[in-house]
């Protein structure tokens, strides 16, 4: 459940006000609801779909343009600077489509959540492979010519060439299938069987491990390696669409938490005989493939297996002619092992592996066979990303927060050891990525009140080339400031944020709304980046009289692992009680209305916010609970059972972190929001419970979008939404 929807502002310790750009702008807020929602936006259409050329050389990405809202694809050379036109929307065709041009909500979610691209570079880095109304095309740098190289009927997802080009590959109808570039047979990996994916990630996986691919082809394109997924054991859920007559029903294979999952294998496709060899990793119902990949040369594949109670981390090489495994290393915690990245393999034979071995995720060094060489990373911190490793000078860069969780800055430091130095200075937030080779980066850099810059960094010369500068926006900002107060120990001191109104009088008495997600796993809500159209909402909270206020708990990801494991066996209480130590923080400022507090909040938050008003009634005056987890029952098997184990081994927390099971202690206004098509969280838990609301006898409000998946997407459905949300705040906090 990585899906934290992020409204407020930050803490504002005096009145003053500040604005971005050099003149002064018109006051706040200047925009309606619908002007933030509309595309492109106030900020305008961002970079997208950036890949780096596998020699590092060039960097390219998708700019949409008004007024049809389609993309051209641009390239930078790293070495002279230069930005240029590669191809054209309409060179693209469909495959420069905007994503809301889907007509299913779910395929839709996919490729606007999980970042499906529709285009890719060559291994060789001389050709462009895009997908267009379904066929894939190849572009040749050097020629400029497009060939069209699929001809069959079917949507294309995943498309891959092999390393030496001479394959395109494939994947369509849970069926993965590899070609010829230039003509040929084509071949299907494994014969189609009905509820069996090959090459094609199941919903759970995709979710909650992070996989974009099931299947990787070897460095010496002799073999593929791909994960197959069997879904029979898994419960189908059902998503219907009422707005088709009759009504649509999309079965969806879901893996709710204690029902059995899919069996996953990894096999080994031979490409000169045909023959597939299945390894010996996981492949029973208790184990999840987390990870695979390949090794240097591609004599070797690897894979990371995770036990159901996620406990056990092993990574495994495997032989892809025999399958025969061995273990490298083996990761084990009494509460749960967090699978962040993959291991990164050195041509020496050495690898780079993140644990959490002293409690903080830090990286280490392995030599072969998996011996542990030294520790890289150390600190009172967890490190998000290994960015790249410049193996010729012995360095690896990262990225971590630093400043609590304020700044996210990317360092480097020796594989030899010593202190990392840090790369990026700027106070603020630095989404890197790193070209191959190390060469170079781009930076996405963002602060609270000034929208993403793009910018590549050559870090040869210290060239800097602007792609996008960040937009100045002719509006009066309320310049948030960070704080810090006491969770409810009495020992932890958590970041907050908060914004209070223009011409504030700290005479007066204001309202207040909290955001809050809680849920473990994802980033903080406090931080020093821009948020978008929710920055935007708040700042009109803010000038209608409305105090704005977040903060995180004490098991945030900025904490320790042993931290974090707080939450084990029960989720909902830890992250209350913080907020109920919020609460009290703020009654205690002589410029608020202590009757006069909201609180609300999306997926985890919305579930957060269900749960403070049926946990702990009289405190909140009203609350937002969009999209929100009721029962964790009915929540999915790999996110659910990390934290809270299984339904049958765990009755009493389930039943403790149940907003269902508490429905008739709620007391204060909710306004519960659910869109039909949610595959994530399915609507079935605002069902639920608004059911037992009605049994309790307890009053509610529902809004309800019909179709819309988890984020309730499109300019005319977050107009209405936030319009009633605002609606609602003015009638209860008013």
């Amino acid at each position: 459940m990585k899906y934290p929807v992020i409204l407020t502002v930050i803490l504002l310790m005096s009145p003053a006000a500040a604005w971005s750009g050099g003149t002064r702008p018109a006051a706040s807020p200047g925009y309606s609801i619908a002007q933030i929602f509309a595309r492109p936006g106030p900020t305008g259409y961002h970079p997208t779909q950036v890949q780096w050329s596998p020699d590092g050389r060039y960097l390219t990405y998708m700019l949409r343009h008004a007024p049809n809202g389609r993309a051209n694809l641009y390239l930078v050379d790293v070495a002279s600077g230069k930005t240029t036109l590669l191809l054209s929307s309409h060179q693209l065709a469909g495959a420069a489509a905007p994503p809301w041009t889907i007509k299913n909500q779910i395929k839709r979610n996919r490729i606007t959540r999980y970042g499906v691209d529709s285009y890719g570079w060559s291994p060789k880095s001389d050709a462009i492979l895009f997908l267009s109304h379904d066929q894939l095309y190849l572009y040749r740098l050097a020629s400029r010519a497009i060939t069209q190289i699929t001809h069959q009927p079917g949507g294309k997802r995943n498309p891959q060439l092999s390393p030496n080009e001479h394959w395109v590959s494939y994947v369509t109808d849970g069926s993965l299938y590899y070609a010829p570039v230039h003509g040929g047979a084509i071949r299907r990996v494994a014969a189609r069987r009905s509820g069996v994916l090959d090459g094609e990630l199941d919903w759970v996986y995709t979710e909650e491990l992070g996989l974009r691919s099931a299947y990787a082809w070897s460095p010496n394109s002799r073999y593929i390696a791909f994960l197959q997924f069997d879904e029979r054991p898994v419960r189908t859920f059902p998503i219907v669409n009422y707005l088709r007559s009759p009504p649509h029903i999309y079965e969806q294979k879901y893996p709710s938490a204690g029902t059995a999952n899919p069996i996953v294998r990894l096999g080994v496709l031979d490409i000169a005989t045909g023959r597939i060899v299945w390894t010996a990793m996981a492949g029973t119902p208790d184990t999840y493939l987390a990870r695979f990949g390949w090794l240097p040369g591609g004599t070797r594949v690897y894979g990371e297996v995770l036990n159901r109670a996620q406990t056990r981390l092993q990574l495994l090489i495997a032989n892809p002619g025999t399958g025969r495994s061995r273990p490298l290393v083996t990761q084990t915690d009494p509460d749960w092992v967090d699978v962040h990245r993959s291991p990164y393999f050195l041509h020496n034979g050495r690898f780079l592996w993140g644990g959490e071995q002293d409690g903080w995720y830090h990286l280490y060094l392995y030599g072969h066979g998996g011996r542990l060489i030294r520790k890289l990373t150390c600190g009172n911190y967890n490190v998000l990303s290994l960015n790249g490793v410049d193996e010729k000078r012995d360095m690896l860069y990262f990225s971590h927060y630093s400043h609590g969780p304020l700044d996210t800055e990317l360092y480097r430091v020796s594989l030899h050891g010593g202190t990392p130095v840090p790369v990026t200075r700027r106070p603020g937030t630095h989404a890197i990525d790193m070209g191959p080779g190390t060469r170079a980066y781009l930076d996405t850099y963002s602060n609270v009140v000034t929208p993403p810059s793009f910018t590549v960094v050559d870090l040869h010369n210290a060239r800097r080339t602007v792609i996008q500068p960040a937009a100045r926006l002719p509006f009066r900002f309320q310049k948030p400031r960070f704080i810090r107060i006491t969770a409810a120990n009495g020992r932890t001191r958590l970041y907050a944020r908060l914004t209070l109104p223009p011409h504030f009088d700290p005479h007066r008495r204001y309202p207040v709304i909290m955001y809050q997600y809680g849920g473990p796993d994802v980033p903080p809500s406090v931080r020093d980046v821009w948020r978008g159209a929710f920055f935007l909402i708040s700042q009109r909270m803010a000038e209608r009289g409305f105090v704005m206020f977040t903060t995180d708990n004490s098991a945030a990801t900025y904490f320790s692992h042993r931290a974090q494991t707080q939450v084990k066996f029960h989720l909902g209480r830890l992250a209350l009680a913080d907020q109920l130590a919020a609460v009290k923080w703020l009654k205690r400022q002589p410029w608020v209305s202590s009757g006069r507090i909201g609180i609300w909040g999306w997926s985890f938050g919305g579930y957060m916010t269900a749960y403070a008003l049926t946990h702990a009634p009289h405190v909140w005056r009203a609350g937002i609970a969009v999209a929100p987890v009721t029962r964790w029952q009915d929540y999915d098997t790999i996110y659910t059972e990390r934290y809270m184990g299984t339904p049958q081994q765990n009755p009493a927390g389930y039943a403790a972190s149940s907003v269902v099971a508490a429905a008739r202690r709620l007391a204060d206004p909710l306004l519960l929001v659910a869109g039909t098509g949610d595959d994530n969280v399915h609507w079935q838990n605002t069902l639920q419970l608004v059911q037992a609301l009605i049994q309790a006898n307890r009053p509610y409000q529902l809004l309800i979008y019909p179709n819309k998946t988890h984020g309730i997407s499109g300019p005319a459905a977050r107009t209405d939404l936030f319009s009633a949300m605002e609606r609602f705040w003015e009638r209860n906090l008013k």
